[in-house]
């Protein structure tokens, strides 16, 4: 380009963001990822809590502070909301804010009642802002490898994915809407739409069979352990553990016919900027058969094509939730396709329903 043209070129504007509810999430999911994004900012905070919002303004060096959030919709300044409230007020605020022609990130789950997708899609259909749940983990490039590896037959059939996400409850959540079920407390609401993510991602969630089990024997009657399980008509089974109760341990486990491969601490690059590391341990058969497939690192440029009965896919120090605002910030400007509305809608259906029929017992069939 001619440097002369150029210097007359406006420059592109930056993406102002204000967050709604200043929740313990708030710095970790957004205000401490933004610095490492180019072309975002926050420039103001609401919360029903002004002194709460004040201090984290104060933290964070933002000036502006609204008590109420419709204030904050209504500023002309804002281009882009982050939503950080219970679980019970996702959707209210969500519809508000693509009316008030606001771009939404929200914390996952998108909302708690299938009721709410009719009028959420509407509002979504008919805007021209943009709306992202925030499944972190999604913007990560271990998921495409790991459908790369399922879809490619180098290891056999996939038998079958076992998944733990087991986070010991800080302080018990007393004082946190994760105890609370009326606004949507318990382990499977916050920590189910993982699962299901990666099972969309990288399996699909057609023709599956899901089945559950809880004691719901948390606070006030919330699901502090649930187990929960997907059967697909090929074979496969999917298994997965969650607890607020259980030792930590998030980790995939994937069994094909020759190989076993493992990603541990899964969620480790929500607090900073940490490696991901994809382990592959081939079982005799696998030993047998010598698959085309080599160690790699991922932050480099190509593998090393030495056979080995175990194997590692290291991919470069990255911070989920930086990679999660560089991705919303790319569909802002157009830059980058935005996730289909369908795929958090059909989450928000299944995570009703199985949380449901850990009661009852039923089988639920996903369509």
């Amino acid at each position: 380009m001619n440097v002369a043209v150029a210097a007359h070129e406006p420059a592109v504007r930056d993406i102002r963001f204000g967050i709604i509810g200043c929740s313990a999430i708030a710095p970790r999911a957004l205000l401490e990822p933004i610095g490492h994004v180019a072309g975002a900012r926050v420039t103001a905070l609401a919360n029903r809590t002004v002194a709460k919002a004040g201090e984290m303004a104060d933290r964070f060096g933002i000036s502006v502070v609204y008590r109420h959030a419709e204030d904050l919709l209504k500023d002309p300044d804002i281009d882009a909301v982050y939503i950080a409230l219970s679980n019970d007020l996702h959707a209210e605020w969500i519809g508000k804010a693509l009316q008030a022609h606001k771009h939404v990130l929200v914390e996952k789950p998108l909302c708690l009642s299938t009721a709410d997708l009719i009028p959420l899609a509407a509002t979504v259909e008919q805007s021209s802002a943009y709306l992202l749940e925030g499944v972190m983990v999604q913007h990560h490039p271990w998921q495409r490898e790991l459908r790369r590896i399922v879809e490619s037959g180098c290891y056999g059939r996939l038998r079958t994915i076992a998944t733990s996400l087991c986070i010991p409850a800080k302080d018990g959540h007393v004082h946190n809407y994760r105890s609370r079920p009326e606004q949507g407390g318990g382990c499977f609401w916050d920590l189910g739409v993982y699962w299901l993510q990666l099972l969309q991602a990288v399996v699909g969630l057609e023709q599956a069979e899901f089945r559950s089990q809880s004691d719901f024997n948390g606070p006030h009657g919330c699901d502090w352990t649930f187990h929960a399980q997907a059967h697909y008509p090929g074979g496969l089974e999917a298994s997965a553990l969650f607890s607020f109760e259980r030792p930590y341990r998030c980790a995939h486990v994937f069994t094909f016919d020759s190989a076993v491969v493992t990603l541990q601490d899964c969620f480790r690059a929500n607090l900073g900027f940490y490696k991901i590391t994809l382990k592959t341990e081939m079982t005799d058969i696998g030993r047998d058969i010598t698959p085309n497939i080599a160690a790699t690192d991922a932050s480099t440029e190509g593998p090393s094509h030495q056979l080995q009965s175990k194997m590692k896919t290291v991919f470069e120090p990255m911070n989920y939730y930086v990679n999660q605002l560089e991705a919303f910030c790319s569909i802002i400007r157009g830059e980058a396709e935005p996730i289909p509305f369908r795929e958090a809608a059909e989450r928000v259906r299944l995570l009703a329903a199985i949380h449901e029929a850990a009661r009852s017992g039923e089988t639920i069939y996903a369509g």
